[in-house]
Order: C-alpha cells, then structure tokens, then sequence
C-alpha cells in the first residue's frame, strides 16, 4: 500500500521505534482500543484530520506503540474498518466465504440477512465513520479509494458473484442485472439511515428488520424474482412473485 502518512508526523527518525519484529507478541486489547480510537476520530474529523497523534490521544497509547504496528493512519484505518465490518457480519480475515453465503439459503433470504447487518452497522458505534469513507473518498480518492476496495469490496463482491448466479439459473426475469439490484438495496439501507433525523434513529433501529424485509421483497419484486425452485428445507423462504 503506497505511503499515505508520514510515518514520523513531526518526530526525529531516531526516537521512532523499528517496525513490530516476526514473532513479536501482539496485544489484541491495545489494538482493538487503536482501532476503535481511529474509526471514532475519522468520523468526526474525516481523512485529514486523523493523525497518529489523535489516534494514540484517543487510544491512550504512546504513538511509538502505533508504530510498532502499523506504518501510518492508512495501515490502521484499513485494520479497523475491516475488523467493524467482520463484526458486523460475523466473519473473520481467514473467513473464505460469508455465513449467508451458504448455498441453501435463498437469494432473498441471502440478501435480507446482508442488508440487515450492513444496516446495523450503519446504525450501530462505528456508521459515522463508514459513511465519512463515502463522502472522504471523492475528495481523497487516490487514497481512500484503495482503503475502501480493502475494507469493503470482499462484502459487496460476495453479493454480486450470489445474485449473478441467481440470474443465471433463471430465478430472476430476463434483463436483470445484479449491479442494479445491489445498487437499489445498498442504496436505500443507506439512505433509510442517511436522512433520518437524530432523534428519529431509535424508532429506525427499533424497526429496522420489517423495513429491510419489506425493501428487498420491493426491489426483488421490481427486478422478476421467481424465487428459488425448490426452498431451504431449514427455513421457509418467503417467496417474492413479478408482478404481471
């Protein structure tokens, strides 16, 4: 990843300690304090405001104790908007797929579930500084735009390689397209969230789940879903049927 902070911020090379050696024990408590310090500074005061200086302020760290770590505020941001989207999923790094991507789980139920999570995320500690990656991204996009593919693209590549082949197997009407689907999903769970009122938030959490049943059988519906030939045997799928 090209260098997107000066490693130093100020400091003289000689009192910046060497990077973390192989074998070097790590202290999951102090990283996991970094990176909830970084995603609470970036969304308050977006990419350029965030300084190791502010990330060791927030995380009580000394900042040689970032470094021995990571290489800049880019190396952490990644680390923690990775880690809050792996929460909000349920998966880890080594996860090669998603839960909800198992194949017996209907395309509808499939896309329920990750509007769901992308949902709380945005509703839960860390949305502010998920949608400030949006918004920075245009002004930064050299940057951030490399940060964002890394920390989010695994999530929306799962969903467009499960809806494509729902489309292939002829679930959906002829001409659909799962960029578009995906597109309308994704879009209004982040609108739902973006233009809702502060004090209107806890009823958008209380009722987040009817709200994103009833947006993906919408957009399904509008898309020619059919439904999938014969349903999970563990769950009954709720079957969306193109309007004539």
């Amino acid at each position: 990843m090209p260098a997107v902070d000066e490693p130093s911020e100020g400091v003289p090379p000689e009192e910046v300690e060497p990077p973390r050696a192989p074998g070097r024990p790590r202290d999951p408590e102090l990283e996991a304090r970094v990176q909830r310090a970084a995603l609470q500074v970036f969304g308050e005061v977006g990419w350029r405001g965030l300084t190791m200086d502010a990330i060791a302020s927030r995380a009580r760290v000394g900042k040689s104790a970032l470094y021995l770590r990571w290489a800049d505020k880019g190396e952490v941001l990644v680390a923690a908007l990775r880690g809050a989207q792996n929460d909000a999923f349920g998966v880890t790094d080594d996860d090669e797929e998603t839960p909800d991507a198992a194949p017996s789980a209907s395309v509808r139920d499939y896309l329920v579930r990750h509007a769901l999570h992308r949902a709380n995320l945005y509703l839960g500690e860390y949305g502010l500084a998920m949608m400030r990656l949006y918004t920075d991204v245009w002004a930064n996009p050299d940057i951030l735009g490399t940060l964002r593919e890394r920390a989010v693209t695994r999530f929306v590549l799962d969903e467009r390689e499960r809806v494509a082949a729902a489309i292939k197997r002829g679930e959906f009407a002829p001409g659909a397209s799962a960029m578009r689907i995906l597109d309308a999903i994704e879009g209004a769970v982040l609108m739902h969230v973006l233009v809702t009122p502060a004090p209107l938030l806890p009823r958008v959490r209380a009722g987040i789940q009817e709200y994103v049943d009833l947006m993906v059988d919408d957009q399904l519906r509008a898309a020619g879903y059919r439904g999938p030939a014969t349903a999970p045997d563990d769950e009954p799928t709720r079957i969306v049927v193109a309007a004539p």
